[in-house]
């Protein structure tokens, strides 16, 4: 069955449901209650009969031509004795096709011609069996007018608590509804600073809550969408600009000096391979936000380090290098997000620092701790928690650079479960510790 769209509509069904339910239960009882009383009534009632059968007609007196007794007559009851198996007395109102009384003591409910009578059969001599019987059609007729008046009363129950749902079920949605009404409210993300509205049972509160902290979370999320991609827009915007500036002064000035046009060429290979850095690093931020779906596995900590240290002593050949390493172990991660977390550390460091980077990896209790520390100019500590959102760079540095590296880190970082903290390094520069 194909339940209703509406939660109203499926309120009032299930209100009728259990309605329905219990009525059936409650008439089935019922009707069994009054249908047993009735026959324990039948069965006091025969007991009396037979009782002042048997005191007045002792065994020997019953016969064929004895008249019907008073006391049975018209009264929907017979009495009947049997010999063996041959009934030799019957009285009362002894309906065609009565079969003989039955070899067993005791009552029984038994059908003669579609009707149902109660039987009460006793022995009253080595052979002889008295049977009682009375009609159970009053009986049935109470069973059946019962039944009529609960489906009667059942169904006014029904229409009424059909009825009455339907309006209590309104009043108990109408917050919901007026929740509906503020969410088809924030039809763009210009309106997500509008909250929903907070009220009603404790169950839309809850989900007014937990919808207006969505609402939040996206809010932020879009504007730190719309900050990137003005930030993104402007960091290239300086390096194509350049770029179509110097191809601007080649293309008009083709007698230009071969030293000039030498200089451009260099200075244009430099903004181009800067517009490459920085679209590598938006390109990593883009990938570290589906990092989560990714595989992960056990990656060798020391090992990939060792090969990170090896790589940037390889691009800056003026840099010192100092690699400490202690304890063995892996971490559960993604292998390129482990890297990048550690050729941007070293990066930063090389073009910032003075010319040494010292890298010690040591294993911790739960974990392991990565600290990468140069002897640059270093942060000032106010300075410090900007440095970790895309593109924010240190005042006053000439160093080249995208300022994706720290946003990077951070975000593998977070990815990977981990902490990241900035403080001074033991050579006068910055110190970055991640602990994973």
């Amino acid at each position: 069955m194909k339940l209703p769209g509406s939660l109203r509509a499926r309120l009032t069904l299930a209100a009728l449901l259990a309605v329905a339910v219990g009525g059936l239960i409650a008439g089935v009882i019922l009707t069994a209650a009054v249908e047993r009383d009735g026959r324990r009534t039948a069965d006091k009632e025969l007991r009396q009969q037979a009782a002042e059968i048997v005191r007045g007609r002792p065994e020997g007196r019953f016969g064929g031509g004895r008249r019907r007794e008073p006391l049975l007559a018209g009264s929907g009851s017979f009495v009947q004795v049997a010999a063996g198996d041959e009934v030799i007395a019957r009285d009362g109102d002894v309906p065609e096709g009565a079969p003989a009384p039955p070899e067993e003591e005791g009552f029984e409910t038994i059908d003669i011609d579609g009707r149902s009578w109660r039987s009460l059969t006793l022995r009253i001599g080595p052979e002889a069996r008295l049977q009682v019987l009375s009609s159970l059609e009053n009986v049935d007729a109470r069973v059946a007018s019962t039944r009529r008046l609960i489906l009667l009363i059942g169904l006014f129950a029904l229409a009424l608590t059909g009825l009455a749902a339907w309006l209590f079920s309104t009043l108990a949605v109408r917050p919901l509804a007026r929740l509906q009404e503020g969410a088809a409210r924030v039809g763009g993300a210009e309106d997500l600073n509008t909250p929903l509205p907070d009220e009603g049972p404790d169950e839309v509160r809850s989900l007014a809550g937990a919808l207006n902290a969505m609402l939040a979370r996206l809010q932020a999320s879009t504007a730190a969408t719309r900050r990137f991609a003005a930030d993104a827009g402007h960091e290239l915007r300086t390096p194509l600009t350049s770029l179509r500036a110097n191809l601007d002064t080649l293309e008009r000035n083709p007698g230009l000096p071969e030293e000039q046009r030498a200089a451009l060429l260099r200075e244009s290979a430099a903004e181009q391979d800067r517009i490459v850095h920085l679209l590598d690093g938006l390109q990593a931020l883009a990938r570290g936000e589906a990092a989560n779906a990714l595989p992960r596995e056990s990656v060798e900590l020391g090992d990939l380090v060792d090969a990170a240290v090896y790589a940037a002593r390889r691009r800056h050949p003026g840099v010192a290098f100092a690699l400490r390493e202690s304890g063995e172990g892996s971490v559960h991660g993604w292998p390129n997000g482990l890297r990048l977390i550690v050729d941007n550390l070293l990066e930063n460091a090389s073009l910032h620092g003075g010319g040494r980077v010292d890298v010690d990896l040591e294993r911790t209790d739960g974990g392991w701790l990565l600290r990468v520390a140069d002897d640059g100019p270093g942060i000032p500590e106010s300075e410090r928690e900007r440095l970790l959102e895309p593109f924010a760079r240190g005042r006053g540095t000439t160093a080249p650079g995208t300022g994706l590296g720290l946003a990077i880190v951070t975000q593998q970082v977070a990815l990977h479960g981990g902490t990241l903290r900035l403080t001074d390094s033991p050579l006068g520069g910055l110190a970055v510790e991640v602990r994973l």
